[in-house]
């Protein structure tokens, strides 16, 4: 894909240039929010006075780092259980209002100038302390998901689907073991660093009790990296973090920050999974992207309206609300569940995803295989 072609799907693109994205191989989805782009335009000329920065948006910076690290003061002396307690409630919420402003970064919607744009996302880097991961999430974010959505090849949010067919086997074949498997995969998710202990296992254990390679190696999704130099600063920002959260506040004031992180990217971040379950429904012709509005928003930052910014992807934040009040016959629709529905459904369901019809098509029998003794 063309940068011409990048920049139209992330800062968006005008009336006539649907047709160009198109010849570029954009998926069908991208395809669809370009021309919703074009018909809102068409019909509300004004839209286009909505694009732009919204510097304000730095304003929240201070207060999130204050409301983290307040937190992680006032539970240092205390014991395992409030530190768990704080990390899973207001911990995870907080961590999720810092990963709403990275997507906002992302897409250079609260300062465009780079020393400016660097700056703030250490900021933000001060509060998620993710050895470089936002800035992954970042560039992927830009160059794989906006343009590629619901391609499997190319769009990153999707689930591997060698771990789908894993677990779909397993689920019509032995259900109960499927449910225990489910069990322990929450129990470890619970633990800090969970999700990264989850990572090493499950993929191994799935793959022994069916039979059948349970990660997708010819799978490599194409998007464009941060600089080296920005990833080694990160990481050294991330490293000296973490001593001043144990200077300052101590081991259960570390720990408070890192299970927070933990629960909110493992299967108990149930915010941002659901979230990520309501948004895509996978629908190439009609509307691909569901918006969920409410009070959430209130908090995180207006990421629930995801049809309209996905139409608008220049469109900050603020002026969300505006751009679906301005089209409703454009911006109508709507997720079926909350957050926490599509979570449940998603536990309960064993971690059934909400997007099988993009693993449709795809050759599972050559890209999972039987698995060898020995292969991992």
């Amino acid at each position: 894909m063309s940068e011409a072609t990048s920049a139209q799907l992330s800062h968006g693109a005008s009336s006539g240039e649907s047709e160009v994205a198109a010849k570029a191989g954009i998926s069908a989805q991208s395809r669809r929010h370009l021309q919703m782009r074009k018909e809102a335009l068409r019909e509300h000329p004004a839209l286009r006075e909505l694009a732009g920065t919204d510097r304000r948006t730095a304003m929240a910076l201070p207060i999130l780092l204050a409301l983290h690290w307040g937190l992680a003061w006032a539970i240092s002396d205390t014991n395992l259980l409030i530190v768990f307690l704080a990390a899973f409630i207001p911990g995870q919420i907080i961590i999720h209002a810092a990963g709403a402003l990275v997507h906002e970064t992302a897409h250079k919607l609260i300062f465009r100038e780079p020393k400016a744009k660097l700056a703030f996302d250490l900021g933000l880097e001060t509060i998620l302390v993710s050895f470089g991961k936002q800035l992954t999430y970042q560039y992927e974010h830009i160059s794989s998901h906006h343009p590629y959505i619901g391609d499997y090849e190319r769009d990153y949010e999707h689930e591997d689907i060698c771990a789908f067919k894993a677990r779909t086997m397993l689920i019509d074949g032995k259900p109960r073991l499927a449910r225990v498997m489910t069990i322990a995969t929450l129990i470890v998710h619970l633990l800090p660093f969970g999700f990264i202990i989850s990572d090493e296992i499950f993929p191994r254990l799935y793959q022994r009790v069916t039979g059948r390679v349970a990660k997708d190696r010819e799978r490599h999704i194409p998007s464009t990296k941060a600089p080296v130099w920005q990833q080694r600063l990160f990481i050294a920002w991330s490293l000296s973090v973490n001593v001043i959260l144990l200077v300052l506040f101590g081991f259960w004031g570390w720990l408070y920050h890192n299970w927070a992180l933990s629960l909110f990217l493992g299967k108990f971040g149930i915010t941002n999974l659901g979230q990520s379950l309501s948004e895509h429904a996978g629908n190439d012709n009609e509307t691909p992207t569901r918006s969920t509005y409410g009070p959430i928003n209130w908090i995180l930052f207006n990421t629930g309206y995801h049809n309209e910014h996905h139409t608008f992807p220049n469109v900050a934040w603020t002026k969300l609300p505006a751009l679906h009040d301005a089209a409703p016959e454009i911006f109508h629709s709507r997720a079926e569940k909350t957050y926490f529905g599509y979570w449940w459904d998603h536990v309960t369901g064993d971690f059934k995803t909400s997007r099988v019809n993009a693993l449709q098509g795809i050759d599972q029998s050559r890209r999972c295989p039987e698995a060898t003794r020995g292969r991992t």
